[in-house]
C-alpha cells in the first residue's frame, strides 16, 4: 500500500523552491562580491604603482607637470578605492542578509520535512498494527475452526 499524500506537500514544495532561489541568489551575490574584491586588489596595485612613479618623479630632475598628473591620478584612484570599499561593505551586508534568509528558509523546510517523516512513520506503524490485527484474526478464526471442526 502506498503512503497517503502528505497534506502539506504544496507548502513543502514552495519552501523548497524558496531555498533553491535563495541559494542561487547567494551564489550570484558571492560571485559579484569576489569580482569587486578583485577590482579592489587591482586598484590597490595601481595605486602602489602610481605612488612608486611619483616617488621616482620627485628625485633628480623634477617634471612638475608629470608630478601634478601623478598626484591627480593618485587622488582619483583613492576616490575610486573609497567607492569600491563602500560597495564591498554593502555587498557583505547583502550576502549576510541573504545567508540569514537562507538559514531561516532551510529551517522552515526542515520543519515540514520532519513533520512529513513523522506522519509517514505513524502511517507505517498503523499499517503494521492493521496487519498484525489481521494476522491475529486469521489465527483466531483457524483456532475456532479447528476446535469446532474436530
Amino acid at each position: 500500500m502506498m503512503s497517503p499524500k502528505f497534506s502539506l506537500q504544496n507548502v513543502l514544495d514552495l519552501r523548497h523552491g524558496k531555498v533553491e532561489l535563495l541559494e542561487i541568489e547567494l551564489g550570484k551575490l558571492t560571485a559579484i562580491h569576489q569580482e569587486t574584491q578583485d577590482l579592489h586588489t587591482s586598484l590597490k596595485h595601481y595605486q602602489e604603482s602610481l605612488l612608486g612613479q611619483l616617488s621616482a618623479a620627485q628625485t633628480g630632475d623634477m617634471d612638475m607637470v608629470e608630478i601634478n598628473l601623478l598626484r591627480l591620478n593618485i587622488l582619483q584612484i583613492n576616490k575610486h578605492i573609497e567607492v569600491v570599499v563602500l560597495e564591498l561593505k554593502k555587498q557583505a551586508r547583502e550576502i549576510e542578509e541573504t545567508r540569514m534568509k537562507l538559514v531561516q528558509a532551510k529551517q522552515a523546510e526542515e520543519t515540514l520535512e520532519i513533520l512529513k517523516r513523522k506522519r509517514h512513520e505513524v502511517y507505517v506503524a498503523e499499517q503494521i498494527q492493521i496487519e498484525s490485527q489481521a494476522q491475529d484474526d486469521i489465527y483466531i478464526a483457524r483456532a475456532f475452526r479447528s476446535q469446532n471442526g474436530a
